[in-house]
């Protein structure tokens, strides 16, 4: 049996979870001070209005401690761990994962009961729910468990995702541009696209307004695609609106999944921030 572990900018919901057998480790974020926990998607209140609110706002990736305790949790009931976390470059919690994990070996002397491995996803939000999906798809399948970890770091380079802010000044704060991306300016009406390559955030280009913004978005989506999330980060805004109508035009076949991006991402990306993602062609949402 496998559990799989990821952190909460997953954005499942507590019965999602459920059924796929995940276990979501809570990432927390800091209002002026005031830390807050991360859960599950449709359980944050109205993240959108505190972080609106806020002058200072912080992330943490969730506690190496509690992950270990997971871990060992699952170990002892036999049970094969696979732990799957946001892309390594724009969050702590990979080092996390890692750190949990070098833990339980130590705790076993490198004798375990079942297998334990951690994944960096290369990406985040649907992302990563997509490579937790697959995951669980390739277990189900009864797929073993070295050969199913050579098969998610295949699929999840053939992921896509891609995203544009509103306003460069959360994503600056976050630290998580290269030195070469933070040339990139934002201006009245004008929504700076970026896309996520193996784990790192790559521009492709400033556009000026919504609708120019929504046609960059869905073209670097396939034609073929056929599920397509589209998240928001605080109350969905004009660009998620208008992001919808262009992909009811450019991509009339495929089914169109709403999320929510949730509070920690959002304090990265900024408010009214919208993304998109898919799948590998063919392979739908697993």
């Amino acid at each position: 049996m496998l559990t799989v572990v990821t952190d909460s900018t997953v954005m499942l919901t507590r019965r999602e979870a459920a059924e796929l057998g995940v276990v979501v480790m809570p990432m927390s974020y800091s209002l002026d001070g005031v830390v807050h926990r991360e859960g599950f998607m449709g359980e944050n209140s109205d993240y959108g209005f505190a972080l609106a609110a806020a002058t200072l706002r912080e992330t943490m990736p969730f506690y190496p401690s509690e992950c270990t305790r997971t871990i060992r949790s699952c170990l002892e009931r036999g049970e094969d761990v696979l732990c799957v976390t946001m892309s390594s470059r724009l969050s702590g919690a990979f080092r996390s994962a890692v750190a949990a994990a070098d833990e339980v070996r130590r705790a076993y002397d490198e004798r375990l009961p079942a297998h334990l491995a951690v994944l960096d996803s290369w990406g985040t939000a649907p992302g990563l729910e997509l490579v937790v999906r697959h995951a669980r798809l390739l277990a189900d399948a009864g797929v073993g468990f070295d050969d199913m970890l050579v098969a998610l770091r295949a699929y999840r380079g053939r992921t896509g995702i891609s995203f544009a802010v509103p306003d460069m000044a959360a994503l600056r704060r976050s630290g998580r541009l290269g030195a070469t991306r933070r040339s990139v300016t934002a201006q009245l009406d004008r929504y700076p696209v970026f896309c996520l390559r193996q784990g790192a955030i790559e521009t492709v280009e400033v556009a000026r307004g919504t609708v120019r913004m929504a046609r960059t978005l869905s073209r670097l989506v396939p034609v073929e695609v056929r599920t397509l999330y589209v998240s928001c980060f605080g109350p969905p805004g004009p660009a998620a609106r208008q992001l919808l109508l262009e992909l009811r035009r450019s991509h009339p076949r495929a089914k169109v999944l709403v999320k929510d991006g949730g509070p920690v991402l959002s304090c990265h990306l900024g408010l009214g921030t919208v993304a998109l993602c898919w799948g590998p062609v063919g392979e739908g949402e697993a």
